[in-house]
């Protein structure tokens, strides 16, 4: 797969998946969770409370492990995405976090207001398209 087949097939994934699991790193041992993330091209943001652990985790290592995907579909397979990147705390990001619970429905209504929420955007650093029927796994630097 070429640059651009891999960056379209990596978008698509992206684009469909929005609930993944983020891993960072506490007391040097990984930890893991369940997050919403949205795409702007190939940059994720998600938002968290101010007062977690990822927030501190991050605080002291940017780097986080995502993996979004594997979601059996008619003609897809169950393709899936491995991402390593480096997170930032912005202050401000667009679409902000109203906009984006909007589009949640009822899943995420109850932090809508809130005002202790932080933004986490997430710059791509390595990608891994797995299970992909068309191509061997291969590790993409963005």
């Amino acid at each position: 797969m070429n640059r651009e087949e891999f960056k379209s097939t990596l978008k698509e994934i992206l684009d469909n998946n929005n609930i993944g699991t983020m891993a960072t790193i506490r007391d040097n041992k990984p930890m893991s969770r369940y997050m919403y993330f949205y795409n702007d091209g190939l940059t994720l943001y998600t938002y968290t409370r101010k007062d977690t652990y990822k927030i501190d985790d991050l605080e002291e290592n940017p780097y986080a492990h995502i993996l979004l995907g594997y979601e059996e579909r008619e003609d897809k397979g169950e393709s899936y995405v491995e991402i390593l990147g480096k997170a930032s705390l912005p202050e401000e990001v667009s679409p902000d976090v109203d906009e984006m619970l909007a589009k949640l429905g009822n899943l995420y209504q109850k932090l809508k207001g809130e005002d202790d929420l932080q933004a986490i955007k997430i710059d791509i650093e390595t990608v891994r398209i797995m299970n992909d029927e068309d191509a061997e796994p291969e590790t993409v630097e963005l």
